[in-house]
């Protein structure tokens, strides 16, 4: 196994969707995308939108979101 597949398998047995730091975040399929030092990023969750202006469709966050109840 290397690093990737040893992170990846962390996430996923956790209920983790990705990693994220305050700057940016990475979904499970595809880590460590922008290429830069991923050691200080953090496991999170996927909160589909975007929120920053940026035209993204997701963002990974530390705080799991609750559901909405309806």
């Amino acid at each position: 196994m290397n690093v990737f597949q040893i992170i990846k398998k962390y996430l996923i047995d956790n209920g983790y969707d990705g990693l994220c730091t305050e700057e940016c975040g990475c979904a499970i399929d595809d880590l460590a995308a922008c290429g830069r030092d991923f050691s200080y990023c953090k496991p999170g969750y996927r909160v589909d939108g975007c929120t920053c202006g940026c035209g993204c469709d997701f963002h990974i966050v530390l705080k799991k979101p609750t559901k909405e109840k309806r």
